[in-house]
């Protein structure tokens, strides 16, 4: 009897126990906490060149060479080494006396098994008596665009450092530094007082210099002194400096086309070819003359270019070695759909378009079908018209073979759509803009898509009017012309020269159909966010310790 309930009972408490899984209980989401230190964090008067640090779980670290830094920089890179629940540090360089060291993890750290991030984790020490408790921040943006500028290293030097400034960023490392977050913002804490240049480029190498004279950069136009008992907020932008002038070289684009490239205007450039079917090539610029294209219309193995430019070159010779390519499209693109009746509808081709058969192009609309004549622009080949009026919109039809290109025909039919747009469809703008007196300034308004619409420099101020003018929105941008040569100048790190300030307008302007809408903006250029930074005392700098 007993036996018997023995047996029932285990097949009982077997049978509970065969009816679920333990769940292993809630995700573990707790990032490694720091358990202890060797030497303790936030020493003072360090002098080991070995630091241990013990976490309260195992880790593992990521991207540790990206990721792990120390400010100010050592001549050596930190030696790192992870196992189990601890981490070891080699310092293989001496440290300076009387300064205060920052080892930061960034988004290294990080649980074994469910890959949890102790972010901005950081091991502090000092040399001296006492740890700098100096803090800096600021903000980074694009010039011109004023977009925020991330992942980018924002550096401190020394200015006893600053002797050849055309060469400075390109050899030296920073003595502390920062990267930008995502919204361009960045901060730094522990700093010593001192004297100091900031500079901002993109470390893609992680050599912590510029990576060329021609990379992306920002600095701050005085000299940073800190001080005890303040906080400190700059902020700038980075700009794209004026390029040194090169020739890209020479090279086939498509069948029939090579283009000649350039890193600024080549007005004085020349070339010819050797041995040319002059009747079947030409050479053509393009608006900005940074480009010559030369087309050509016959199918040579290669062409032989003679080149001169300035003492750059004189009398040379290259080669262009041709292969078989796929033709650019023979289409027509127009580059407007909706125009006002008055307006001159322009159709561009990628190709020269050889001939075409009036017979076989056709203005089709709820009224009438008529046969359209084609106006050659006399200055440019790829371009074509068709005069105004237009009475009504209408939909313009390209049969097959309508147009020729060499020995190409148009294989398709090709359709596009015109609408014509009348009083009531129609709007105006007035846009009155006043700038500080004697201020040269310039004016930008662009399309929704950033297309520009419509460039001044003035002088104090100036009126726009848009009248009958197609419903749509627009951007408005000022530029403080501080050259007054009425384009946009760039910044310049060796002659402590800043960007030119772009500001928008900061309400949205949008042309309605049958409406008038009148602007004002005026501006004062004391609101420039790139004048020299001033010391806020009353700022909190956004640094954690």
């Amino acid at each position: 009897m007993i036996l018997a309930l023995l047996v029932g009972f285990e097949m009982f408490v077997s049978s509970c126990a065969s009816k679920s899984s333990p769940t292993g209980g809630p995700r573990d989401t707790i990032a490694p906490k720091l358990d202890t230190a060797y030497p303790p964090n936030k020493s003072v008067h360090f002098k080991a060149d070995r630091i241990v640090l013990e976490f309260d779980e195992y880790l593992k670290l990521k991207n540790p060479r990206q990721q792990i830094n120390i400010n100010p920089l050592l001549g050596e890179d930190l030696e790192i080494v992870a196992k189990g629940k601890s981490i070891e540090i080699l310092l293989k360089d001496s440290l300076r006396p009387n300064t205060t060291y920052i080892i930061s993890f960034g988004n290294s750290l990080a649980d074994l098994n469910e890959n949890n991030e102790n972010k901005n984790f950081k091991y502090v020490f000092s040399t001296g008596d006492y740890l700098d408790s100096l803090r800096l921040s600021g903000t980074l943006k694009k010039a011109y665009s004023n977009e925020p500028m991330p992942n980018y290293l924002v550096a401190l030097y020394d200015v006893k450092k600053l002797k050849e400034r055309d060469s400075f960023l390109l050899k030296e490392r920073p003595d502390y530094y920062a990267f930008t977050d995502e919204s361009g913002s960045f901060g730094m804490a522990y700093l010593g007082v001192g004297s100091y240049l900031m500079a901002a480029f993109e470390d893609k190498g992680g050599t912590f210099k510029l990576p060329s004279k021609n990379a992306a950069l920002g600095f701050v136009s005085d000299t940073i002194f800190l001080m005890p008992d303040s906080l400190y907020r700059y902020d700038f932008t980075v700009f794209e400096p004026k390029p040194s002038f090169r020739f890209y070289g020479a090279r086939q684009k498509a069948q029939g086309l090579v283009q000649f490239a350039f890193s600024l205007p080549a007005d004085s450039f020349s070339v010819k070819g050797i041995s040319l079917k002059e009747d079947s090539c030409f050479f053509r610029w393009n608006e900005e003359h940074d480009t010559l294209n030369f087309y050509y219309d016959y199918r040579p193995d290669s062409i032989v270019f003679e080149l001169n430019y300035d003492s750059l070159f004189q009398d040379s010779l290259i080669t262009v070695r041709l292969r078989d390519m796929d033709p650019q499209a023979l289409k027509l693109i127009p580059t407007a759909t909706k125009l006002r009746p008055w307006d001159t509808i322009v159709l561009r081709s990628p190709v020269i378009i050889s001939k075409w058969y009036k017979d076989s192009i056709f203005s089709f609309s709820d009224l009438d079908t008529l046969n359209l004549n084609l106006v050659a622009d006399s200055t440019d080949p790829f371009q074509w018209f068709i005069p105004p009026p237009h009475k009504r919109s209408f939909r313009l039809r390209f049969k097959p073979g309508a147009i020729e290109s060499g020995s190409r025909r148009l294989e398709d039919s090709l359709d596009i759509k015109f609408a014509i747009l009348k009083g009531e469809a129609l709007g105006t703008l007035s846009f009155k803009v006043v700038a500080d007196s004697g201020k040269a300034m310039i004016l930008q308004i662009l399309e929704e898509d950033g297309k520009l619409l419509h460039k001044e420099a003035f002088t104090d101020s100036t009126q726009v009017n848009f009248k009958n003018f197609i419903a749509r929105k627009l951007q408005a941008f000022l530029i403080d012309d501080a050259d007054a040569n009425g384009e946009y100048t760039t910044g310049d790190f060796e002659l402590i020269r800043q960007p030119e300030l772009r500001v928008k307008y900061p309400e949205e302007i949008e042309v309605r159909e049958n409406w008038e809408l009148e602007l004002e903006w005026r501006y004062q250029t004391k609101a420039a966010i790139n004048k020299a930074p001033l010391l806020k005392s009353d700022s909190i700098a956004p640094v954690k310790p």
